[in-house]
């Protein structure tokens, strides 16, 4: 349908795709696992501290091994936050994308609803929208015989503000057959649309608000042909296969409008009920919920929450990845079942997944020096990396980088670093010996000239994963007066030594490192206080002194712990505020992820 075209052009131009990029993703030479995710809803909210032996997953009737479990959060606005997104440096580079926010899209099925009883319904689609993330993309369409009203937008209002502009034009008293013609239409179209969805990264949510459709229904006599719009299951299997597909959650709400049949109906059967018209409208409803594996809500008053308390609920899912068997890898949808050994648990997920057909085995696999080239972005293997600079040779700048997984227990046969400078020429490389890739995370480094650059990482997992990741990078000492610094790194005490560390979760503190170079008027005269705070001028929300260790060539070494235990999920920034003689000199800056499962 146009609107899925245009809708489908306008977020591969947001989300900044490639042809390459997408191939990537979906093609490789190794029979990958396969990915389901669900989301696991407790009495407050989602579940984010499952284990792989607390989840087990079915295809096809039978158990699988959970190889491995990562939760995604989903983050919704603070209502008392203001609407600005803070402008702070990216923690880590990733090729995860789910960690860019959601794609939302509002679907309205104009020709449902009638004038005067769209107003609660769409009351709390807005009240969801403002509780959004910033960084989530919402759209806004009208089926089945709209089209596209606002693209994907990070600008919430622009929908917000169109949905106040909706107009109902439903029919009081629509046919038995317009009822049917406008299913079928409806159904049609929401799976061209959602299977449309199916290129765009990350987690994608489909809230379509609905008077009603009908259950699968003949509008023709039994003994005679088809009519023209008859509904067959195949149309809600449809909508469910596109779903799976494209890995899209559906929230389905019904307006508070209860139509009866007509008056006549009491004369024809006077033991009908009167009430059979909404009856089987809300069953077409369910079911599409049903298939889906989403959630189906009726709004009914100004103030029902209903849809925002499910959409807060489902702010954060389940990646969870099985090995599927030979015979299985053959394009096609299988069924799927997860359930979760946790009382006061309920699990949501699609009830179908789509296994590709086995890889290629005529493709030559790409070297990690090959990916490293090549420009395209490999997403089989989760990667994080960072990188800091410190001091070396003249003109030359020590580059240490780290380098994990977000997936638990991954062993790197290849991991091979590059330094691209602005013209996207590969200025600097090297490769992570044995030892390196042996800890984790995997810590080496490497030399550049000073300048602005990006760094890229490709590795290659035991099971022949490929995965490749980027993170910005300022290759130059941090000027502090008379003094010079290396970058600030953050991370966490192991047996009396520093480790880098991307993502705090539970951590009583962070472990803050900084080199300072250069000669001090006095030898106790440099001091440095830590900082963190949620803008880089913002206020501090916690301080703490740190340890200055002198070492030779007038080089110190700053090692400073900061409590983060108190702080909610989110990015800070980390300030090393360092002064001589009590004067502050310079600052050095570094962004410190927390989340609420600690991955």
């Amino acid at each position: 349908m146009l609107s899925a075209v245009r809708t489908l052009a306008c977020s591969f131009a947001i989300a900044g795709l490639t042809l390459a990029a997408v191939v990537a993703q979906r093609g490789g030479t190794v029979d990958e696992p396969v990915a389901i995710d669900f989301y696991a809803i407790g009495m407050e909210g989602p579940v984010f501290d499952l284990r792989t032996d607390e989840v087990t997953i079915k295809i096809d009737g039978r158990a699988r091994k959970v190889r491995s479990l990562r939760y995604i959060p989903l983050p919704m606005r603070d209502p008392g936050a203001p609407d600005v997104v803070p402008d702070l440096e990216p923690a880590f580079g990733t090729n995860q994308v789910e960690a860019n926010g959601r794609w939302v899209t509002i679907v309205v099925d104009h020709e449902s609803i009638r004038p005067g009883t769209e107003r609660d319904a769409l009351s709390a689609v807005i009240r969801m929208i403002r509780q959004l993330g910033p960084r989530d993309r919402v759209s806004y369409v009208t089926m089945p015989n709209g089209g596209l009203e606002v693209e994907f937008t990070e600008k919430h209002d622009q929908v917000i503000d169109a949905l106040r502009r909706f107009r109902a034009t439903g029919q009081r008293e629509p046919t038995a057959q317009e009822r049917s013609c406008r299913t079928r239409t409806l159904l049609n179209s929401l799976s061209d649309y959602i299977e449309g969805l199916e290129p765009l990264e990350g987690p994608k949510q489909i809230v379509l608000v609905s008077t009603g459709m009908l259950n699968p229904r003949r509008d023709a006599p039994m003994l005679g042909p088809p009519g023209p719009c008859e509904i067959r299951m195949i149309y809600f299997q449809e909508v469910s296969r596109a779903a799976s597909l494209s890995r899209a959650s559906t929230f389905v709400v019904q307006p508070d409008d209860v139509s009866m049949d007509p008056a006549r109906q009491v004369f024809v059967d006077p033991t009908a009920s009167r009430f059979a018209a909404a009856d089987e409208d809300r069953a077409g409803l369910e079911s599409l919920a049903g298939v889906t594996g989403g959630e189906f809500m009726r709004i009914i008053g100004p103030e029902d929450n209903t849809l925002l308390n499910h959409v807060r609920a489902s702010a954060g899912y389940y990646i969870a990845t099985v090995d599927p068997d030979a015979g299985e890898r053959n394009g096609a949808p299988h069924r799927v079942e997860v359930n979760v050994a946790r009382d006061r648990v309920r699990v949501r997920t699609r009830p179908e997944v789509f296994i590709p057909r086995r890889a290629s085995t005529t493709v030559k696999a790409p070297s990690a020096p090959d990916m490293l080239r090549n420009g395209v972005f490999y997403r089989a293997l989760p990667l994080r990396v960072m990188a800091f600079p410190s001091a070396s040779g003249p003109g030359r700048i020590k580059i240490l980088t780290v380098l994990d997984s977000p997936e638990p227990d991954v062993q790197f046969t290849q991991a091979v670093f590059g330094i691209i400078d602005e013209r996207d020429k590969l200025v600097a490389q090297w490769t992570a010996n044995d030892r390196e890739r042996g800890t984790t995370p995997v810590v080496t480094a490497g030399e550049s000239a000073p300048g602005s650059y990006r760094l890229r990482v490709a590795a290659i997992d035991e099971v022949g994963r490929r995965g490749t990741a980027e993170f910005p990078l300022i290759a130059q000492l941090t000027e502090a007066g008379t003094l010079t610094t290396s970058g600030l790194a953050l991370g966490v005490s192991r047996d009396g030594s520093f480790t880098p560390k991307m993502v705090f979760g539970s951590d009583q503190a962070a472990v803050t490192y900084l080199e300072i170079y250069g000669r001090a008027p006095k030898p106790d005269s440099v001091t440095v206080r830590i900082e963190v705070a949620a803008t880089v001028d913002g206020r501090a929300l916690v301080t703490a002194a740190a340890r200055i260790v002198p070492q030779q060539d007038d080089r110190r070494i700053m090692i400073g712990a900061v409590p983060i235990a108190a702080l909610a999920p989110g990015d800070y920034v980390v300030r090393a505020i360092i002064s001589v003689d009590g004067r502050p000199v310079g600052r050095v800056f570094r962004t410190l992820r927390k989340s609420a499962s600690g991955s």
